[in-house]
C-alpha cells in the first residue's frame, strides 16, 4: 500500500457586515490519498472536521466519493449496532437499511450527521479496489486515545485506524497487550488478512511448517500431510499499517480494557 499525504494551510480573511472587520482563521487541512488493492478495507480516521475540537468528523465529509462506485459501502459499529452508508445514482452518500425492529427497518442516519470519533475505523467495500480513495479532513494536533472493549465471556474485536496523517503505525508499539490478544492486518483479497498474536510478552507472527507422514498399513499405507504451526516474535517495525488504512484489534477474555495511546 502506497500513499502520501497533501497538505494545504488554509487562512481565511472575511469581512464582517459595515465594520469591515477582518478576522483571520488558520486551520490545516490534508486530503490523503490511500492506495489499498482490497475489496474490503479498514478505514482509519486520521482528521477531524472543520472546528471540530472534539476531535471526531462527519462521515460524508470524511471519506470523498473520488473515485468510488455506486453500490460501495461504508460500514461503522456504533457500540451497539452498525451503520451503514453507500454511494447513490447521484454519487452521494445515503443510509442504509441496517436492521429491523419492532415498528419496522432501522435507517442508519444521514451520513452529514453522523459523527465518528477520530483513532477508530470503518469498513469500506468497494467494486473497483484498483483505484485510490481519498480522506479529508482537518488535521490533529493531539491523537485520540481509542479503547479496546474486553469481555468475560469471549474474545471482542475492535476495528481502530492509526490517526496520522503522514508516516506509518508500528504494531509492536502497542503497550498493555495481554496474553491472547490478536491484531489482523489486511493483506490481499485472496488471503483476507494477517494475524498476530501476543504471547510470551511478544507479538508474534504464525510460522506454519508442512511435514509428511507415513500412514501404517491397515489404514491404508501412503502419506499424509502434517501441518505444525508456532509463533515467533517480530521485530519492532516489522508490521507497519500505512497512514490512512486501519486494523482489527482481538481483547483476550477477562483482560480488562485497552487503552490503545498513538502518541503525537
Amino acid at each position: 500500500m502506497k500513499l502520501r499525504s497533501i497538505i494545504s494551510t488554509v487562512a481565511a480573511t472575511v469581512a464582517v457586515g459595515a465594520m469591515a472587520t477582518d478576522y483571520t482563521a488558520g486551520n490545516t487541512f490534508a486530503r490523503l490519498p490511500v492506495t489499498a488493492n482490497y475489496a474490503s478495507t479498514i478505514v482509519a480516521l486520521p482528521f477531524s472536521g472543520c472546528g471540530m475540537a472534539e476531535g471526531s468528523i462527519y462521515v460524508t465529509n470524511l471519506v470523498m466519493t473520488t473515485n468510488l462506485d455506486e453500490g460501495d459501502t461504508l460500514m461503522h459499529f456504533n457500540g451497539t449496532t452498525w451503520d451503514a452508508w453507500e454511494i447513490d445514482d447521484k454519487g452521494k452518500w445515503r443510509g442504509l437499511n441496517t436492521s429491523t425492529t419492532a415498528g419496522g427497518l432501522a435507517v442508519t442516519a444521514p451520513a452529514s450527521e453522523v459523527a465518528i470519533n477520530c483513532g477508530e475505523a470503518c469498513w469500506l467495500t468497494r467494486k473497483t479496489p484498483s483505484n485510490k480513495f481519498y480522506l479529508y479532513g482537518q488535521v490533529n494536533a493531539a491523537k485520540t486515545d481509542v479503547t479496546v472493549k474486553s469481555s468475560a465471556s469471549k474474545v471482542l474485536y475492535t476495528i481502530v485506524g492509526c490517526p496520522y496523517e503522514a508516516g506509518d503505525f508500528d504494531i509492536t508499539g502497542i503497550t498493555g497487550a495481554a496474553p491472547g490478544d490478536t491484531i489482523q492486518c489486511m493483506a490481499n483479497n485472496e488471503k483476507g488478512y494477517v494475524e498476530y498474536l501476543y504471547t510470551n510478552s511478544n507479538w508474534c507472527a504464525a510460522q506454519t511448517t508442512v511435514t509428511s507422514s507415513k500412514l501404517p498399513a491397515v489404514l491404508g499405507g501412503g502419506e499424509t500431510a502434517v501441518t505444525n504451526t508456532t509463533w515467533t516474535a517480530i521485530s519492532a517495525g516489522t508490521v507497519r499499517v500505512p497512514a490512512g488504512c486501519g486494523f482489527m484489534y482481538g481483547r483476550a477474555k477477562n483482560a480488562g480494557n485497552l487503552s490503545i495511546t498513538w502518541g503525537d
